[in-house]
């Protein structure tokens, strides 16, 4: 069969397309195991928000049993609302019956932030247009992910928020 050429695949592509049904695969020592942007779209329900200590223990970040929920659009939007269950009362729209230390303790035990964002094979960009902590308006929180049935883990990488690593896990809402 002189006449018929073959297909020239890549290792890349094989992965890509691996990647795009959502299939983790091996070739050699690579694993495929980020999922394309489909993989993240939808809403996701907190389950833990642990800093990682770097001695191989680990903390809540706001206490036991935060809630919060990261959403990801098809078209590239994300919001994310996350708090500890331990709040004290604040009170809307201005908070100013409240004490200032009950405002700095709401304050320190509660983050959102919302922008675009962009999948590159383990790692999520979230693009910060708009937060609660206006420093990071206009940067880029870089992200490492995993998607293992409905549980979304996210690890924080430098630059952090709070200078250290994070480990968040997310159950698809």
């Amino acid at each position: 069969m002189s006449g018929l050429k073959t297909p020239s695949i890549s290792r890349s592509s094989v992965l890509e397309l691996a990647a795009s049904f959502g299939i983790f695969a091996a070739i050699g020592n690579v694993t495929a195991s980020a999922a394309p942007r489909e993989g993240v779209v939808g809403a996701w329900s907190l389950v833990t928000f642990d800093t990682d200590e770097r001695n191989g223990s680990s903390k809540p970040r706001f206490g036991q049993d935060p809630v919060g929920y990261l959403l990801y659009t098809a078209d590239g939007h994300m919001a994310a609302v996350l708090a500890g269950t331990h709040r004290p009362a604040l009170k809307s729209p201005s908070g100013s019956s409240s004490t200032e230390e009950q405002r700095t303790q709401a304050l320190v035990n509660f983050l959102a932030y919302a922008g675009r964002y962009e999948v590159r094979g383990d790692r999520v960009f979230h693009h910060v247009e708009v937060s609660v902590f206006t420093n990071l308006m206009g940067t880029t929180l870089e992200r490492q992910f995993k998607i293992e049935g409905d549980i979304l883990t996210i690890r924080t990488v430098p630059p952090e928020i709070w200078n250290s690593s994070n480990i968040l896990v997310w159950k698809r809402a």
